[in-house]
Formats: C-alpha cells, sequence, structure tokens
C-alpha cells in the first residue's frame, strides 16, 4: 500500500470512529432530555407525620454550577499536565502525529483520548443517576416547607386527623416558591451532587495512581489523592447539612459514583489493570546440568566403564534407540 493511499485509509476509518462515538454521545444525552424537560418525577405520597420530610429549606453549599466547575476543571487541568509530564520524562513531548489532517503533538492526542473515556463514563453516571431519580420520586427532607400540601378536601397536615394518614391526593400551595422548587423536591433519590463528585475525583484518583509516576517528591500524589477523595466526601455530607437528601440517598449515589468510576477505569479506558506477566523475570534453571546428573546417576549398562559425556555431544540413533559416543 502506497504512503498517501494508506494515509487516507487511515484517515477514513479515524472520522468514521469519531463520528460513531459522536453519536453514542447524542444517544446518551436523550435520556437526560428527557427527565430534565419532558416527563414529570413519579408522585410519591407521604405520611403528614413524617417528621423527615419535615425539614427547613436552605440554600446549596455546593450549588449546581459550583459542582459543574468542581468535576470538570480538575480532571481537565490532571488529564492535560499528566499526558505532557508522561511524555516529557520520555524524551517524547515533541512527538508528532497526524489528526484529521492536522499535524498535532502526541500528547494532545493522548490528552483527547481519556478526556473522552471520562466523559463517557461521565454521561453514564449521569443517565443512571437522573433514572433512579424520575422512577423513584423520593420526596427531600425540606418536602413540606416547599410544597406546603393541602387536601383535596380543604384541610392540611396541620389537622390531626392527617396526621397517620398516607398522603396521595394532594395539590402543592407553594407560598413562596415556584412550580420547578416543588419539582426538584421530588428528586431526593439517589444524591446526583454525591454520584458525580464521586465519579468524577474518583476515576481522577485512579488515573493519577496509575497513569503518573513522580520522580521527584513522593508525597505530592497521595496529597493530591487525598485532596480529591475529601473534596468527593465533602460536597456529599453537604447534601445532608443542607436538608436536601437523606442519608440514604447520599450513600446510594456515593456508591453509584464509586462503581461508575470503577467500571470506566477498568473496563472502558483500561486506566489500571495488573501488570503484564515478564517471562524473563522468572529464575532459570539449568537444565543442562540436570541432564547431565541425571544421566550421571543413572548411566546404560554399556557405559559403565566409560566417562559419560555432555547430553549434547552425544548421536541419537533411531535404529537401537540407543545414545553412542
Amino acid at each position: 500500500m502506497q504512503p498517501e493511499t494508506e494515509s487516507n485509509f487511515q484517515s477514513s476509518k479515524l472520522w468514521k470512529k469519531t463520528i460513531l462515538n459522536i453519536t453514542i454521545f447524542v444517544i446518551l444525552l436523550i435520556p437526560l432530555i428527557v427527565c430534565e424537560f419532558i416527563i414529570e418525577p413519579y408522585s410519591r405520597g407521604f405520611f403528614c407525620n413524617d417528621e423527615t420530610i419535615k425539614y427547613p429549606f436552605r440554600s446549596n453549599t455546593v450549588t449546581p454550577t459550583v459542582l459543574g466547575v468542581i468535576i470538570g476543571l480538575p480532571p481537565l487541568l490532571i488529564i492535560i499536565s499528566s499526558e505532557y509530564i508522561r511524555l516529557h520524562y520520555k524524551g517524547n513531548a515533541n512527538d508528532m502525529r497526524s489528526l484529521w489532517g492536522l499535524i498535532v503533538p502526541l500528547w494532545l492526542i493522548n490528552c483527547l483520548k481519556q478526556l473522552v473515556y471520562f466523559s463517557f463514563g461521565l454521561l453514564l453516571t449521569i443517565d443512571a443517576t437522573e433514572i433512579g431519580k424520575y422512577t423513584i420520586g423520593r420526596i427531600r427532607p425540606h418536602f413540606i416547607a416547599i410544597c406546603q400540601p393541602q387536601l383535596r378536601d380543604g384541610s392540611s397536615c396541620s389537622n390531626a386527623t392527617n396526621q397517620h394518614r398516607y398522603i396521595e391526593n394532594y395539590y402543592c400551595a407553594r407560598t413562596g416558591y415556584s412550580a420547578d422548587d416543588v419539582r426538584q423536591a421530588r428528586l431526593s433519590f439517589p444524591s446526583g451532587h454525591a454520584s458525580l463528585a464521586f465519579y468524577a475525583l474518583l476515576y481522577m484518583v485512579i488515573y493519577l495512581q496509575n497513569r503518573v509516576v513522580w520522580q521527584k517528591g513522593q508525597l505530592i500524589k497521595p496529597f493530591i489523592q487525598f485532596t480529591l477523595l475529601t473534596s468527593a466526601w465533602f460536597i456529599a455530607l453537604t447534601r445532608i447539612m443542607d436538608n436536601w437528601h437523606h442519608w440514604s440517598d447520599v450513600m446510594a449515589g456515593s456508591i453509584l459514583g464509586t462503581l461508575g468510576a470503577l467500571l470506566t477505569a477498568g473496563y472502558i479506558s483500561k486506566v489500571f489493570k495488573p501488570p503484564p506477566l515478564v517471562l524473563n523475570s522468572l529464575p532459570r534453571q539449568d537444565t543442562s546440568a540436570t541432564l547431565n546428573e541425571v544421566l550421571a546417576g543413572t548411566p546404560p549398562p554399556y557405559t559403565m566403564d566409560q566417562k559419560i559425556k555432555p547430553f549434547a555431544e552425544h548421536e541419537y540413533s533411531s535404529k537401537d534407540f540407543r545414545y553412542k559416543s
């Protein structure tokens, strides 16, 4: 194959792969769009005397915007710097490759590849979280404060007769709150903050552990990893502190994000994997000496008075199945 023809073939193959990946990303965005803009969460009933949904409403310590920055900016900086440093230590930082007809650095191509893997796992985690939220429709700890439920018969939860009733037929007065606030109050399980924070930051911990080797400062990497994990833990705890989630919601979200990070790192990007078995490192045995010892210990009858020669110097005769000098 001519160099020009081979180059065109590789370029065509890359374009097909890129289009396929974009198509997959678009498909993964569909559940998110459907949940956020088309369907309503499952409308679950409640008990008026349920103390776990009577907490006061508080604003977010970690807002959705801040969460987006946390799960986006550190991974971007870590991946870019790590991929450059890896090739720099190997002496390949200036290596160039052709990408879609452009000559770009090899470390930049590696960055794009790692970011695609990270983003793919992030979308999977978001979809799983959204499906859980809209399917379960669990009400948040501050649900009563936001909804201010009114029963169809004109009574409310303040009536003594309604204290132990399971209420399903009601509407929300929501004085001082919007319809979107009431909608969000039905999306407690699992915690999206916890699932996304644990996915993004735990994935970076795994990435640093298996992708980056520090030549100097052996405590730098553990310190960064501890900071990432502590940040994820803190974000998860704020959801309970702010009365936005029950503790079980946060635990489920943390587990979901952890599984997403482990599965993405282990089976999609293959960031961490066991080291290959290096056969050259196995101890070698001197087989020739062993064979000589065997021959020397049990010589054939016709060589009892002869000095045994090394095994390699004997000739094998297929006629009489004997070794001859």
